[in-house]
């Protein structure tokens, strides 16, 4: 009798609780389909959005919430998951509307997430740019702070601060490589490793024989020690991202500049699940900004698709691509986020937005949104034992109806 009382009473305030969230949520959601982003805070150093990858509707969330930072004056700096060089030539392109350079771009952004490299990634830089365009007293700066996947753009970036005086053959290898046609130039082509490990050593080597003929050593040198992190006996991705940005933040003053960052979700966690710190959690734990300076905003999924992956024939050319729904958006009976199901009882329409955060809210208790409920598997749960939403997250952001990502290679024109 004891333990049906039990189960009975843990039932009834599973109940309360679970309305107690959904009349919270609808007090605090806003329809970003009608209206900008409810974003409250504007003392903070760094909002941060992420969302799993693949699915094509997280970019108008992007474009939303860049546009209306952009609107009150509270965006410095776009860094996006990318390298630093990368990042450079994004910037180019936002000041040129060079779309050869942005497809190229594209191209490159899938050496660090698969899922990425697509038609929309091409058209949400072309939105940004066209909106700086409408807006031409709005600037902001994209900067990259990720490991290098991919030698072409650091490559390019390398020539363009170089000049070569006749005597410098390490260089002229690397140039000549570059204008190689159908070029592979992610870290797993062996012979191109190579080349950059030679010149790399080369200019570590011989910096002051160098030094003349570079125009800007601060960048030259930032790009080779990145470089140089490849040829080491162990490469740590989050440890890297959260360096480079501490060099990044010195050079740029990035503590007085307001940040938008676009992540996968785990990057911007503000609380560790287990023992593995986070690029927005190692920031909080060495003191960089304080907590309550960094927001990070959730993109989750339902009724949505995305890209899974590109196939390629034996050759390595292109021949289509998959894509799932259900699995693969962590809205399905067998993975899922716990608590989605209330956002999805509270959205006004397919991007709805909700502030997590308010005074008294009741996702400073249990793990909604964090814990990953999956059919016989412990994903997350024992992790996340004794903590809460709150410690992770500030806003959710309900996509539903998201088309997958189709890939740049199906671009047409």
């Amino acid at each position: 009798m004891k333990i049906r009382l039990t189960i009975f009473i843990t039932f009834i305030a599973q109940l309360i609780l679970a309305q107690q969230k959904i009349d919270y949520l609808a007090q605090n959601r806003v329809d970003l389909r009608k209206n900008t982003p409810n974003i409250t805070e504007t003392d903070f150093n760094i909002i941060g959005f992420g969302a799993l990858h693949g699915s094509s509707k997280p970019y108008e969330v992007e474009l939303s919430l860049v546009k209306s930072l952009l609107k009150k004056d509270l965006l410095d700096y776009y860094i996006i998951e990318a390298n630093f060089s990368q990042a450079f030539f994004v910037q180019k392109y936002l000041e040129t509307g060079d779309e050869t350079l942005l497809k190229e771009l594209v191209y490159a952004f899938q050496t660090m997430v698969s899922q990425e490299g697509t038609i929309e990634t091409y058209n949400h830089w072309k939105n940004v740019r066209e909106h700086l365009k409408n807006h031409p007293a709005k600037t902001i700066k994209v900067i990259g702070c990720d490991v290098v996947n991919e030698y072409k753009f650091p490559i390019k970036h390398l020539l363009l601060l170089s000049k070569d005086d006749g005597n410098w053959t390490q260089r002229q290898i690397l140039e000549k490589t570059l204008n190689q046609e159908n070029l592979n130039s992610t870290i797993w082509n062996k012979a191109l490793n190579e080349k950059v490990k030679s010149f790399v050593n080369d200019y570590l080597s011989n910096k002051k024989k160098y030094s003349g003929q570079i125009d800007d050593i601060w960048t030259f040198n930032h790009i080779i020690k990145n470089l140089n992190y490849n040829f080491l006996n162990k490469r740590e991705r989050e440890k890297i991202i959260f360096d480079n940005y501490l060099v990044l933040k010195s050079k740029f003053g990035l503590e007085n500049k307001k940040q938008f960052v676009k992540y996968g979700y785990f990057h911007i966690q503000k609380h560790k699940e287990g023992n593995y710190p986070s690029f927005f959690t190692r920031l909080i734990e060495s003191n960089i900004y304080k907590k309550e300076n960094i927001v990070t905003i959730i993109g989750y999924l339902t009724k949505s698709k995305v890209l899974w992956d590109k196939k390629y024939n034996k050759k390595g050319n292109y021949k289509g691509y998959t894509t799932k729904a259900g699995y693969g958006i962590s809205d399905y009976w067998k993975e899922y986020f716990k608590g989605i199901k209330n956002l999805k009882k509270s959205k006004l329409s397919d991007l709805t937005m909700f502030k997590l955060n308010q005074e008294n809210s009741p996702y400073s208790k249990g793990t909604d949104l964090v814990e990953i409920k999956m059919f016989l598997k412990d994903y997350n749960t024992t992790k996340l034992k004794g903590k809460n939403t709150l410690q992770f997250i500030d806003y959710a952001i309900l996509i539903s109806d998201s088309k997958a990502q189709i890939p740049i290679e199906e671009i047409t024109n």
